[in-house]
């Protein structure tokens, strides 16, 4: 008996891996960075995985990429990618799952330079991430490093994708909520007592039912004759009956409030201020400090100094705004590509940086002690000076306008 069992148990194992195993299929858009020494220039692509998932968490994936572009000097070049992956993913009953992923194959590099093509083993190394939609369809992104062992030279790879598949009806399905306790019976309140004249004194003992509205009554709902806190109101026409003594009041017995902005006269230290202007406890108006910032970018043709027209407009609202606000300034910074030698470069950064600082003040009106103009050569690029793209990003004058405006704040309306 004990021997039939273990058999039993054998021929069960496989079954029940089987019902939670599954067949995916991933199609995905990629962006191919290539390796410096391949002085290929970086481009999108695209890449299709077939996978079989022997557990929610564990599975082998087929995966074919490609990315067609051309060399940095010119011609074109086909990269493909074809490899046996796997990868563990973690949370896998989860909508969201990262994972990692291990594999190799086969890269093949085809250019239309001679003796360029190769055909090379890779190693795959990635991370990831799957956010599930539902059993079948869930949104998937991964970070790829490929090694390529022949030539010691690595790829990346950015992509992002829909992976299909055909998912048993219980796996990555969040658990149903608890259900909520039921709420406890609340008893019900008694009536409150009627109030006919609404003077807080309930009918059955108010010996005044007909109380005007809003006049201080006594326990037994009638008009007060007295003026409890001196201010030459009587209490049945104060609206402030705590009233600090000396303390002058309008006819409904609350302190004056001439400006009308809220604070009372006698702790207003700002008795005119203007209608509609947010006030602190003093009665004084809120003056708010707000920073002023602002950038332009001007390009420039290579080994030239001249401000185009083009970017003419955009330096005169650099101009408005110093006019607009005093207490701003302007940093004008000159930039060249790595062309040329360093000390003709510093020279040429300087003379982009004072050409820009010279339409400002010349042509725009600009207060030139609050402008200063400053070359920094080409040690500052933002692209790579590899590209004719970046070369001519990198030829530029950057303006930063910064500072502080006061500003009177307004009530909220």
């Amino acid at each position: 008996m004990k021997c039939n069992r273990i058999a039993l148990a054998l021929l069960l194992a496989p079954l029940t891996a089987a019902v939670q195993a599954e067949v995916t299929f991933t199609p995905m858009a990629s962006y191919h960075f290539f390796d410096g020494s391949k002085a290929t220039e970086d481009h999108e692509g695209y890449a299709l995985a077939l996978g079989y998932r022997f557990t929610p968490a564990i599975a082998l994936e087929l995966h074919h990429g490609r990315t067609q572009t051309q060399l940095e000097v010119g011609g074109k070049v086909t990269d493909s990618r074809s490899s046996l992956d796997a990868y563990y993913a973690f949370n896998a009953d989860s909508r969201f799952s990262p994972y990692l992923l291990l594999g190799a194959g086969e890269g093949r590099y085809k250019a239309v330079a001679p003796g360029a093509n190769s055909q090379d083993t890779i190693i795959n190394g990635a991370v990831g991430a799957f956010f599930r939609f539902n059993d079948n369809v869930a949104l998937r992104g991964e970070i790829r490093n490929v090694f390529n062992s022949d030539y010691d030279v690595n790829d990346q790879l950015a992509l992002l994708g829909l992976e299909f598949s055909a998912a048993n009806a219980q796996a990555f399905t969040p658990s149903a909520p608890a259900p909520e306790p039921e709420p406890a019976p609340v008893e019900e309140l008694a009536a409150a007592p009627a109030d006919t004249d609404g003077d807080g004194v309930a009918d059955d003992v108010d010996q005044c039912p007909d109380t005007p509205a809003g006049t201080a009554v006594n326990e037994y709902g009638c008009t007060l004759d007295g003026d409890a806190d001196g201010d030459g109101v009587a209490d049945s026409l104060d609206r402030c009956p705590n009233t600090l003594a000396g303390v002058a009041v309008g006819k409904n017995g609350c302190p004056l409030d001439a400006d009308k902005d809220g604070v009372p006269d006698y702790l207003d230290k700002c008795a005119d201020t203007p209608a509609g202007v947010a006030v602190d406890a003093a009665g004084c108006t809120v003056v708010l400090t707000e920073a002023i910032n602002k950038k332009l970018s001007v390009t420039f043709d290579s080994g030239a100094a001249v401000v185009k027209d083009e970017y003419k407009a955009e330096i005169g609202e650099v101009a408005t705004l110093l006019k607009q606000y005093p207490g701003t300034s302007a940093e004008i910074q000159g930039h060249t590509d790595s062309s040329g030698k360093a000390a003709s470069n510093d020279k040429l950064s300087q003379q982009r940086a004072d050409a820009v600082k010279a339409v400002l003040v010349n042509e725009f009106g600009a207060d030139a002690s609050r402008v200063t103009a400053q070359g920094y050569g080409s040690s500052q690029p933002v692209a790579d000076n590899k590209t004719v793209e970046g070369r001519a990003q990198n030829r530029r004058v950057i303006a930063i306008i910064s500072g502080e405006a006061k500003k009177v704040q307004m009530k909220k309306k």
